[in-house]
């Protein structure tokens, strides 16, 4: 069985994602994690103020990773444009057009660069700001976990026995497949990947097989905040 994971770009295009922990499961993952969740003696704490500070912080995060991508997009037309130039004449017709289209592009990534600059050091304040306001609120989500969660892996390890099926583990490769034997049975495709676009959230999947081939996409996963 194949399993090809995929998630949208700085671009916002779907793009295949590499070096992602793909696991297979004989258990529904989330059916666990909800019954555990149902027992506690009170749901997860801080997340209005968690939700908050990443709200917060989003902003100058998009802005910095927007102008640095545009700017890098703007030094490989550059690049490009100068092997051209390198290989024709100068004060022909098309040397002297890609001339001045080779001033106007470096003009723009000047200006993008200080733009850059300028979000960079947003960036840093933002990311300072949230660091110490999310600290204390982060530990007494983890208390939480290790409260609301003791003793998973024993339930999980029992529930593989009982069906007498072994989770499998592969790493997609750099065209994003990772790939799987798997026994006969119920398996669930469990894995998480980086959110480009936010880096306090994430891609999580945990997808039924029905077949040969499993797509995790941003079709077939969720955002989840990461607390």
């Amino acid at each position: 069985m194949a399993v090809r994971v995929s998630i949208p770009g700085p671009d916002a295009l779907e793009t295949p994602a590499s070096g992602v922990g793909v696991v297979a499961l004989p258990y529904d993952r989330d059916s666990v994690l909800a019954s555990l969740e149902a027992h506690a003696a009170h749901p997860r704490p801080h997340t209005v103020e968690m939700d908050t500070l990443f709200a917060r912080f989003r902003g100058p995060f998009i802005a910095y990773t927007t102008t640095a991508y545009a700017a890098g997009q703007l030094r490989d037309s550059l690049a490009e444009l100068q092997g051209r130039l390198d290989s024709l004449e100068r004060g022909t017709p098309q040397y002297q057009s890609l001339h001045a289209r080779l001033s106007r592009l470096s003009d723009s990534l000047a200006s993008i660069e200080i733009r850059g600059q300028r979000a960079r050091a947003t960036l840093s304040h933002a990311r300072a700001d949230f660091v110490s306001r999310s600290e204390t609120l982060r530990t007494a989500i983890r208390q939480w976990e290790d409260s609301t969660y003791r003793g998973w892996d024993s339930i999980v390890e029992r529930l593989a026995k009982a069906r007498g099926l072994e989770p499998a583990t592969d790493t997609t490769d750099g065209t994003g497949w990772a790939r799987f034997t798997l026994a006969p049975g119920k398996w669930w495709i469990y894995a998480r990947a980086w959110d480009t676009s936010d880096p306090n959230s994430e891609w999580y999947w945990n997808v039924p097989v029905d077949g040969d081939t499993v797509l995790l996409s941003s079709r077939t996963g969720q955002q989840r905040p990461r607390y």
